[in-house]
């Protein structure tokens, strides 16, 4: 028994979600190295539906991926070109949208909360937003440290903008070689993300070794990749959502103790109410199936995707990835366009270049940016605006 997602969680203003590799193919079409004639058509398009309006949000992914480029200079280019077009907007990171889906699901299976919780917003700005859920951003102090209104210094608020601006295209870009010894004496540890994702690797691979000594139907699978995800990913989470709510777990889905597996179910049918979990679930299913071995790529991926296919309006993962999601048919569910092809990206775009032009309306509060203002990634403009400010 599975459960359909009842109401669309895609974000007011078109959207488009794009992984690594398609930043990475626009950065180098923006320095005059397009590898293919596409590659420029694309830029070009995604410029387009960037100044239109439509939203090309980021995610904590982004960030973790991009400090994998060994060279810094490539680091920033990609950099660059991710803050021309996404003007510094991510995903929401933290839980707060992961507690939305899960009370969705509490709403629609066991009646509480009494009232169907309205969507969180969704984009926010910067690599604060991206992690934790909370924006962050730089503010104007005085010598004796009081904060000071911008609006009272002439170029003020520009400059304050603008610092914003390249502070965010340096925290995606990463520090430069000659940084980091500096910053690893103030606790500088990007290892330790590494770390964590070859722990939940581990986590994965103790499954993929048990089913190939004891191979287990594709249906039985997903109940387990189901479970596992809600108890290894979620169940604190869930858990509290449980008390909160005062939710008698047991009794909601007909769980007894002497038939142990009634309420199983129930509880497939809860957790498919939940997108990013039964994202995540399905694709890992799809890769235990292939027997491929997992990765980092894969992981970070899965967390990509699992993430953004729910909110956005089109999704680009790589060839792989956009197959395992249309064996679930994860596009189809959500209401979001799954493409794979450089080359199909420029139609796609057209649709939702011309959704944006007809809102004609403000972007929420979460700009970095002017209408029309270009994304400070050039600490010479910053330092002629500080100039100009000082006075």
């Amino acid at each position: 028994m599975t459960a359909a997602v009842s109401a669309s969680l895609h974000m007011a203003r078109p959207s488009a979600y794009l992984d690594l590799w398609v930043w990475i193919r626009l950065a180098n079409a923006a320095q005059g190295r397009a590898r293919e004639p596409v590659d420029e058509q694309a830029l070009a398009a995604v410029r387009q539906a960037s100044a239109a309006g439509v939203v090309f949000p980021l995610c904590s992914t982004h960030y973790i991926e991009i400090f994998r480029i060994n060279d810094p200079r490539q680091r920033h280019d990609v950099a660059r070109i991710m803050m021309e077009v996404s003007r510094g907007r991510t995903l929401r990171g933290g839980r707060d949208l992961l507690r939305h889906q899960f009370l969705v699901a509490m709403h629609e299976s066991f009646g509480r909360p009494a009232f169907r919780p309205a969507l969180p917003q969704v984009v926010g700005c910067g690599a604060g937003w991206a992690f934790t859920g909370v924006q962050g951003g730089l503010g104007l102090r005085d010598s004796d440290g009081r904060i000071v209104d911008p609006s009272s210094i002439p170029g003020g608020e520009r400059l304050l903008r603008l610092a914003n601006q390249f502070t965010e295209f340096r925290l995606l870009a990463g520090p430069r070689d000659e940084e980091i010894e500096d910053l690893r004496r103030h606790g500088y540890r990007p290892e330790t993300t590494e770390e964590a994702t070859r722990s939940r690797i581990a986590w994965e691979e103790a499954l993929r070794d048990r089913l190939a000594a004891a191979p287990i139907s594709r249906q039985e699978l997903r109940v387990w990749a189901l479970g596992r995800e809600m108890a290894h990913e979620h169940l604190e989470l869930f858990d509290g959502l449980l008390c909160e709510y005062r939710i008698d777990l047991h009794r909601e889905i007909g769980y007894t103790e002497d038939r142990p597996r009634s309420g199983r179910a129930a509880m497939v049918a809860f957790a498919d109410r939940v997108p990013s979990l039964r994202i995540a679930a399905d694709l890992k299913v799809e890769l235990f199936r292939s027997a491929k071995p997992w990765t980092v790529n894969a992981m970070h991926d899965i967390d990509a995707l699992s993430a953004a296919v729910p909110y956005c309006h089109l999704v680009v993962p790589d060839s792989e990835m956009a197959d395992l999601l249309a064996r679930s048919k994860a596009g189809q569910r959500c209401g979001t366009q799954i493409l794979s092809k450089l080359n199909r990206l420029p139609q796609a775009l057209s649709g939702l270049t011309e959704q944006a032009r007809q809102l004609n309306a403000p972007a929420d509060g979460w700009e970095l940016t002017l209408p029309g203002e270009a994304f400070c990634t050039d600490e010479a403009v910053l330092q002629t605006a500080a100039l100009k400010a000082a006075g």
